[in-house]
């Protein structure tokens, strides 16, 4: 008959399991920041490295990371227009400028955890902070969904005289706590809000479990180019230096040797010769390219990494249809993030009430769709086009070439020209001479 396996193992088994894979996720979400950051990369690549000869050199720490997330990265860079009320708008003032980084890092790390806060200096306003690294808790009706988060609180690395151990802080729609390390409750204060105040976002949608994966193939291709790199300065360095060898000598004799305003003293008959690798930089430098662009391709994405055969200026046209891909990518990724700003918005609605603020039940969001170069007539076909249809206003079109400007100035700028153009117009000679009435003899 067959053994029965205790219940008590099987828990144990999974825990640890579960334990380990989110050691791993934390791992290479560190990972994922410093390759973002630039900072701290070679401790990733010189344990490739075992041969005493790649000390002479230092890791390469290119960074290719940072440039393609943030081209992929354009929602919010291009911009957002959210219809609420002014009391919203104020709330929300730094909105803008944060989400362009959450948006960023949820390229980079796959899913982020961003928490809602209000603050009341220098003016009340929400702040959003995200959370790169965190464990959830589900219900088992709907994995998908978190009911509570548990995440390492941010230390004061910077500080020097921290000290402190991390702690850990817990958030559900009940309470807020704070433990140590080993679990202990330190602090534990009620939810006032009523609801977790988080917002979980992803950069594509979620497929057989609630993390999605980030940027692994750009990390990986970052990884291996440092390598490539790496190897590359250091054949470049033999390459340039070179390596002596003797013929016709025994190993057990003496030799000197020293500098260029030194003599090598070798024994009768022995002959020195200079050996330098034939290493070919060329191959390896298209290497590297092709590893560049391919990843980049594979986001939809172009990069030129030799300036010397770049084509000439193209039109508006040939652009939006060499960035068809990467166009369509930002009208999938707007039905995603729409979704987010509702999700947002109905965390904010909660907080606002319990500040004292009423907000509307609903928020209308408005994407800025990316601009492709236009010739100046094609532009001014366009915006008459829209004037003569009714399809905008001159104050609008003053703040859309002018974003500097608030609706009411540009109008109270339109105003003031009209009414200095027309007291121009009636104190021309010509126009004199167009009013006059026409004597009969």
């Amino acid at each position: 008959m067959a053994t029965m396996i205790p219940q008590d193992l099987i828990k144990k088994s999974i825990s640890d399991q579960k334990y380990k894979n989110s050691k791993h996720r934390r791992d290479l979400v560190y990972k994922y920041l410093d390759y973002y950051s630039g900072d701290n990369t070679d401790q990733y690549i010189t344990s490739r490295f075992k041969a005493q000869s790649f000390q002479e050199i230092p890791p390469s720490c290119f960074n290719i990371t940072r440039k393609l997330i943030d081209r992929m990265s354009r929602i919010y860079t291009l911009g957002a227009t959210r219809n609420v009320n002014k009391t919203y708008n104020g709330l929300s003032y730094v909105k803008d400028f944060r989400f362009k980084h959450i948006e960023k890092m949820t390229r980079l790390l796959g899913s982020v955890a961003t928490q809602i806060t209000f603050k009341q200096h220098p003016i009340a306003h929400y702040d959003y902070n995200p959370v790169y690294y965190f464990d959830i808790f589900t219900d088992e009706a709907d994995p998908f969904t978190p009911t509570a988060i548990i995440y390492p609180m941010t230390q004061g690395v910077d500080d020097v005289s921290y000290t402190e151990q991390v702690k850990w802080v817990y958030w559900d729609s009940e309470y807020y706590c704070i433990h140590d390390e080993e679990g202990i409750l330190l602090e534990e204060y009620p939810n006032v809000y009523g609801v977790l105040p988080f917002v979980f976002t992803h950069r594509e949608h979620q497929l057989s479990e609630f993390f999605v994966a980030g940027a692994y193939d750009i990390i990986k291709t970052n990884e291996q180019a440092n390598i490539l790199l790496t190897e590359m300065n250091l054949g470049m360095r033999f390459h340039l230096f070179g390596q002596y060898a003797i013929e016709g000598m025994y190993a057990e004799d003496n030799i000197t040797r020293a500098g260029s305003d030194e003599i090598m003293v070798v024994p009768e008959g022995a002959n020195v010769n200079i050996l330098s690798p034939k290493a070919n930089m060329d191959d390896a430098i298209k290497l590297l390219k092709t590893m560049v662009e391919l990843t980049a391709q594979n986001n939809h994405l172009h990069v030129v990494l030799d300036e010397s055969g770049t084509e000439r200026p193209s039109s508006g046209i040939a652009l939006k249809i060499k960035d068809l891909e990467r166009f369509q990518d930002w009208q999938d990724d707007l039905d995603l993030w729409y979704k987010y700003e509702q999700d947002f918005y109905r965390i904010e609605k909660v907080i606002a009430q319990v500040n004292g603020f009423s907000l509307p039940e609903n928020m209308g969001v408005d994407f800025v769709e990316p601009e492709y170069p236009e010739t100046k007539q094609d532009m001014i076909a366009w915006d008459e086009y829209l004037l003569a249809h009714n399809m905008t206003t001159e104050a609008d079109l003053m703040v859309k070439y002018n974003k500097d400007l608030t609706a009411e100035q540009a109008k109270s700028i339109l105003k003031k020209n009209k009414e200095a153009n027309n007291a121009t117009k009636q104190q021309s000679p010509f126009a004199k001479l167009l009013n006059q009435t026409p004597t009969t003899a």
